[in-house]
């Protein structure tokens, strides 16, 4: 199994869309500075909501962009087609379907881990350059973004596992790909919009707090966020895509 997740990896490496992802994450923290600086200079200048660890903390509340992206760091380990079991090469001699779809499960794992450090590592050295002449950026605004990040990673993960059950129980990639946009980013804007003061529909109301989205919006601040709840939820959601994902996978006929 070890082999077979470091061969799994090795492809990934190899792959275009491995750097297109790392490209994406130099992208989106530099056009996050450039907006808050053009917003600065341009129209609000040097007031309250408009210095560097504004810029932190606000990107604290939208972690649901990597959470929609976990179903192309599954792609990039999924691969260019679906994983046959009667293909056997060196790397999965002996392996059947289940120990496929988990292997390739912690090879995204592990390639989460790797974006998520580079994404860290990448947002905390460009926003201090870009916003260097404020500096309001000291030790304990870093310490608490990092925590932030350490308490999403189970919101991700679980992203991350939901993306590996459409690949591995759709036939095509478009058909999982869709079921992840109606699943996990349509469906839930639509319930969380008609649990809203404006409408506030009991059923949607109590459906939104099961959900994984409204949760990234809790990060910001210490008094909304609800750390039993993210790590139950996660749980709950990763298992259960684990599993159906799995089944579904070993049922298939190729």
């Amino acid at each position: 199994m070890t082999y077979y997740i470091g061969a799994e990896l090795g492809k990934a490496f190899k792959s275009k869309a491995f750097k297109y992802y790392i490209a994406g994450i130099v992208a989106v923290c530099l056009l996050a500075n450039l907006a808050m600086s053009a917003f600065r200079n341009i129209i609000y200048g040097m007031n309250d909501g408009t210095f560097a660890y504004n810029l932190i903390m606000f990107a604290e509340g939208f972690f649901w962009v990597p959470y929609y992206s976990c179903i192309f760091i599954a792609d990039i380990v999924f691969g260019e087609s679906c994983p046959d079991p009667r293909i056997r090469d060196k790397s999965t001699i002996g392996l059947g379907r289940s120990h496929i779809y988990f292997g390739k499960f912690f090879a995204e794992l592990i390639l989460l881990g790797i974006y998520s450090v580079m994404a860290l590592v990448s947002f905390l050295v460009i926003t201090p350059i870009f916003q260097v002449h404020d500096g309001t950026i000291d030790f304990s605004v870093i310490s608490e973004f990092v925590y932030t990040v350490v308490l999403a990673m189970p919101l991700i993960i679980s992203g991350l596992a939901i993306s590996n059950m459409f690949l591995f129980s759709c036939k095509t990639k478009k058909s999982a790909y869709g079921l992840f946009i109606l699943c996990v980013i349509i469906l839930p804007r639509v319930i969380m919009l008609l649990a809203t003061d404006s409408f506030h529909v009991p059923i949607f109301v109590t459906l939104e707090k099961v959900l994984i989205t409204p949760q990234f919006q809790t990060l910001q601040f210490y008094a909304t966020r609800d750390v039993p709840k993210i790590i139950i939820t996660s749980i709950i959601y990763i298992t259960a895509a684990l599993t159906i994902g799995c089944i579904n996978y070993n049922r298939r006929e190729f």
